[in-house]
């Protein structure tokens, strides 16, 4: 696996690519960033070319202020990404954030896509950030969070079995990820999805789609992404009993969907 950094509209968008093959271009969710594909990248690349960046606001990309967050920006980063890499009739795959980011793309450019597949996906922006659309949300309160929890989390982090036990490696990632946030991308991303109804644009995709859904996920409700199944001409849908993030619940069985439907 390499890293690479692109500038995109004039911001740094970090990346990683890895294998060789059909390309798979990997879009996290909201706070996240490229590293929750890692364990699954490195799977898929004795097959595909797999490409992972994190969108602005996350991860090691440039934070840029809280007007510019919205999912079609999001959008126009992602297919400025796809053409600058040079990467043709891409198999994008997108979690929650990353899943209507990446319905977005389809929609707006239906040749673009080889496959789609969106896990959790977040459509008509029902998620658990209603606190985020108050206008009276504390960046204050967010800037403490942002600066003690690392503190506060180290002991459990640090802990010498974190590398052996996976929860607990997720769960470092997680916060790590978190804590790289600003006040202004974490509330001004999530506003963003909030903000944004891609259902009305699901009848232009074209691309063959798989919709993963988990039925314990108490984020996104499992409604949104079977809502995107059913509005998209041949859509599959996958249900599965996990949570928000059955890449790091049930790895091995979204590793085989991947497998499967990509090919």
């Amino acid at each position: 696996m390499t890293e690479h950094t692109l500038l995109l509209r004039g911001l740094n968008i970090h990346y990683t690519v890895e294998g060789k093959g059909p390309d798979v271009l990997l879009v996290h969710g909201w706070t996240a960033s490229r590293r929750m594909w890692a364990d699954l990248s490195s799977q898929l690349a004795g097959q595909y070319r797999c490409w992972a960046l994190d969108l602005p606001g996350c991860g090691d990309s440039d934070k840029p202020g809280y007007g510019w967050y919205s999912i079609p920006n999001f959008t126009a980063i992602l297919n400025e990404f796809v053409q600058t890499a040079g990467i043709e009739r891409a198999r994008v795959v997108g979690h929650s954030m990353g899943g209507m980011i990446a319905l977005n793309l389809a929609a707006m450019h239906p040749g673009a896509l080889a496959r789609l597949v969106a896990i959790n996906p977040v459509v008509t922006g029902r998620a658990s950030l209603r606190p985020l659309a108050k206008p009276d949300a504390s960046w204050r309160l967010l800037d403490w969070t942002l600066r003690f929890s690392p503190i506060v989390l180290r002991p459990l982090l640090s802990h010498a079995y974190g590398d052996r036990l996976d929860r607990v490696r997720h769960i470092r990632r997680r916060a790590e990820d978190f804590a790289k946030g600003t006040a202004d991308s974490i509330i001004s991303s999530g506003r963003a999805i909030l903000a944004y109804d891609v259902s009305p644009l699901l009848d232009r995709i074209a691309a063959p789609t798989l919709v993963i859904v988990g039925t314990q996920d108490a984020q996104v409700p499992p409604s949104e992404g079977r809502l995107a199944a059913e509005r998209i001409s041949g859509a599959r849908l996958s249900v599965m009993r996990a949570g928000h993030l059955p890449t790091d619940e049930r790895p091995a069985e979204i590793l085989r969907q991947l497998r499967r439907f990509l090919s």
